[in-house]
C-alpha cells in the first residue's frame, strides 16, 4: 500500500489531477525558477487540494538569491496552514527551513546524484572484463546518499525523506537509505540527465527573457534521438530527461518506497485524469 502522487505545476493540469485516481498532490516547479507560482496560485491551488482531501506537497527548484523573498512568502503561507511538507532542490533552502517550525524537509532530485541517470552504462560496444564491469555497475547504481555521512548531513537540518528515479538496478542501494531512516519517493518516468538555467527550449524558441517566458514547456517536449548510438532522450524545458518505462513486476520490486510520483506533463505524455488513471490500472498501483 504506497502513496500515489500526481506532480503538477500548473492550474490546467491540477484540474485533471484532482479528479485522478491520486491520492497526494505536489504542486510546483521542480526544475525551473521562473515556473514558480504565485502567492495567489499557491493559495488557490491549497484550498482546492485541502477541499479534495488529498495530501499536499509544495515542490521548490533551484533557486538565485533574487527568488529567496518569494519563496520566504510561500513558506509563511504554508507555515500558517500548519504541518506541511516542502521538497527542496536548493541546499540553502536547508537554512530557511529551520525557522519554520511547521515544514519538513524532503530532499528533492537535485539534491541527489545517481550516476545511473546518464545512459552510458548502456550503450553498446563498451568492452571490459568482468570485474571491471561489476565495479562500474555498483559505481553507477549507487546514489550521493549511500554514504553514512551524507544522510548524518542531511538528517542534521530535519530532512526526513528523500526523492529518487524509477532505475531498477538502484533498488539494492535504496535499501541503505531506509535503513538510515530516510522515506522513499520515487519518480516513475523521466530520470533528468541534464539540467541548465538557461532553458534550452525558451533559447530554441526565442523566449529571450525568462520572466516573461510563456513557458511553451506547459504545451510541448520534444524527442531528441542519436541514430548512432540508439539512445532516445526527452527534452522538457530547461532538463534533458532519460526516458523509464516502468514495469507492473519492477514495481512489485520496489517494496520499500512509501511514494510513487507520476509527473502530468507533456514530457511524460501524461495530460489527462483518463491517462493517469490507465496507467495506475495497468501497473496495479494500489495506495493507502
Amino acid at each position: 500500500m504506497k502513496k500515489i502522487s500526481a506532480h503538477v505545476e500548473n492550474l490546467k493540469m491540477l484540474k485533471e489531477a484532482i479528479n485522478s485516481s491520486c491520492n497526494s498532490i505536489r504542486f510546483g516547479a521542480e526544475f525551473c525558477m521562473w515556473k514558480m507560482p504565485t502567492l495567489d496560485l499557491l493559495r488557490e491551488t491549497y484550498a482546492v487540494v485541502e477541499k479534495a482531501k488529498k495530501d499536499f506537497k509544495y515542490v521548490t527548484p533551484r533557486l538565485s538569491d533574487g527568488a529567496l523573498s518569494k519563496v520566504r512568502e510561500h513558506l509563511d503561507f504554508l507555515e500558517s496552514r500548519g504541518e506541511n511538507e516542502v521538497v527542496i532542490n536548493d541546499l540553502g533552502m536547508l537554512n530557511v527551513l529551520l525557522a519554520y517550525k511547521n515544514l519538513k524537509p524532503r530532499l528533492g532530485r537535485q539534491l541527489i546524484f545517481i550516476p545511473a541517470r546518464c545512459p552510458w552504462p548502456e550503450l553498446p560496444g563498451w568492452d571490459a572484463g568482468y570485474f571491471e564491469k561489476r565495479w562500474v555497475k555498483k559505481l553507477f547504481y549507487q546514489t550521493s546518499l549511500n554514504f553514512e555521512e551524507s544522510i548524518r548531513f542531511y538528517k542534521n537540518y530535519h530532512a526526513y525523506g528523500t526523492d529518487l528515479d524509477f532505475i531498477p538496478e538502484c533498488f539494492p542501494h535504496y535499501e541503505f537509505l531506509v535503513k538510515h531512516g530516510l522515506s522513499l519517493s520515487v519518480h516513475l518516468f523521466l530520470a533528468p540527465t541534464a539540467i541548465t538555467r538557461r532553458c534550452h527550449v525558451a533559447r530554441f524558441l526565442g523566449e529571450e527573457i525568462p520572466e516573461n517566458c510563456s513557458k511553451p514547456c506547459d504545451e510541448k517536449a520534444f524527442l531528441i534521438k542519436h541514430d548512432v548510438i540508439g539512445v532516445e532522450m526527452t527534452l522538457g524545458g530547461n532538463v534533458v530527461y532519460k526516458n523509464l518505462q516502468p514495469s507492473k513486476r519492477e514495481i512489485e520490486k520496489l517494496k520499500i518506497a512509501d511514494e510513487l510520483i507520476i509527473t502530468m506533463s507533456p514530457a511524460t505524455e501524461i495530460k489527462n485524469k483518463e491517462k493517469f488513471d490507465e496507467i495506475i490500472n495497468n501497473l496495479g498501483l494500489t495506495y493507502s
